[in-house]
C-alpha cells in the first residue's frame, strides 16, 4: 500500500476557515454561481463525477469549499499519478485529502463513507484542442462507474461552465504532432514516454492581454441529480457500466445546457466588480 495512501488514512479536513482564506480570491475573481445544491447531503456519500475544464485550473478549488461550508461535505479528490512526482505539490494534495486514483483507494474511500471527486478526463480533458470545449473526453475508462457499483455509491455528476474560456487557445496538441518539431519528438519515442503519444501535451495559451493571467469570467456549477446504482446489486457488467456512464455524460450535457441558458438570462446585468468587467474587455 502507497504511503499516498497511508497518509491519508487518519486524514482530518483542514479548518472551514482555512479553505475560505485559501480559495477567498479566487471566490472573489470568478464570482462563481452554484446550482442544484438540494441534490447533495452530508448523509449521502456520493462519487461525483466532473467535467475537466481548459488547464483544469478552477475544476474543484471553488465548490469544494462551497459543499464544505454549506453543506458540510468535504471532498477527497483522486488525482493523476503525475501529482506524486513534485515533492512539494504532493504534499499540499496530500494535506487537503487528495490521493492518487486508484481501485484500491477508491474502495478504501468508500469503505469510510467519504465523498468522492473524480475527473474521468484525466490529464488529457484539461490539455484541450480548439474544438474540444466542454466535449466529455473520457475515452473507454469505466472504472469509476465499476466502483460505484461495485460499493453501491450513487454518481453525482457536476456540470461546469466557463473554464473553457478562461484562455485562448493559440496551438495546440493537435498543431505540434502535425509541426516537424512534432514528428521529431515522435521519432524519437518521447511523445509516447511522456505525453501518451501527444494526448497529454497542454495547449499554448493566453489570457488577459498577451498574459497567463486568466480571464475573470463568472463560473457557473450544476449538481445533478445523484444517479443511484444500489439497485444494480453490484453488477457491474459491461451492459451496466455502458449505461450508467450514459446516464451521467448526459446529465453533465444537460448541466451544461443548463448553465449556459442561466448565463444568457444573466448577460444583461451589469456587472457589480469593475476590476473583473475592465479586465474582460481587454
Amino acid at each position: 500500500m502507497s504511503d499516498y495512501l497511508e497518509s491519508n488514512k487518519k486524514f482530518a479536513p483542514p479548518p472551514k476557515d482555512i479553505i475560505t482564506f485559501i480559495t477567498k480570491f479566487a471566490s472573489w475573481y470568478f464570482d462563481p454561481q452554484f446550482v442544484g445544491l438540494e441534490n447533495v447531503s452530508a448523509k449521502n456519500p456520493a462519487l461525483y463525477v466532473s467535467n475537466h475544464t481548459l488547464l483544469g485550473i478552477t475544476d474543484g478549488p471553488l465548490y469544494i469549499p462551497k459543499l464544505y461550508n454549506d453543506k458540510n461535505i468535504y471532498m477527497r479528490v483522486m488525482v493523476d499519478n503525475l501529482h506524486k512526482s513534485v515533492p512539494l505539490w504532493r504534499s499540499i494534495l496530500t494535506d487537503l485529502g487528495a490521493v492518487t486514483g486508484s481501485r484500491e483507494h477508491a474502495t478504501e474511500l468508500m469503505e469510510h463513507n467519504q465523498h468522492i471527486l473524480v475527473f474521468p478526463g484525466g490529464a488529457n480533458e484539461i490539455c484541450k484542442t480548439k474544438d474540444t470545449a466542454y466535449k466529455l473526453d473520457w475515452k473507454e475508462r469505466y472504472g469509476f462507474v465499476k466502483m460505484a457499483i461495485e460499493n453501491e455509491y450513487p454518481i453525482s455528476p457536476i456540470a461546469s461552465l466557463g473554464g473553457d474560456e478562461l484562455f485562448d487557445i493559440i496551438a495546440d496538441k493537435d498543431d505540434l504532432k502535425d509541426s516537424k518539431l512534432g514528428g521529431w519528438l515522435k521519432d524519437n519515442g518521447i511523445l509516447d514516454k511522456y505525453f501518451k503519444g501527444g494526448e497529454n501535451i497542454p495547449p499554448f495559451v493566453k489570457g488577459i492581454g498577451l498574459t497567463l493571467i486568466p480571464k475573470p469570467k463568472i463560473l457557473y456549477y450544476k449538481f445533478c441529480k445523484a444517479i443511484p446504482t444500489k439497485q444494480l446489486k453490484k453488477n457491474s457488467s459491461e451492459k451496466n457500466l455502458k449505461a450508467i456512464r450514459k446516464l451521467v455524460e448526459a446529465s453533465i450535457y444537460e448541466g451544461l445546457d443548463e448553465l449556459r441558458e442561466l448565463r444568457s438570462k444573466e448577460a444583461a446585468k451589469t456587472d457589480e466588480n469593475p476590476i473583473r468587467k475592465f479586465l474582460n474587455e481587454l
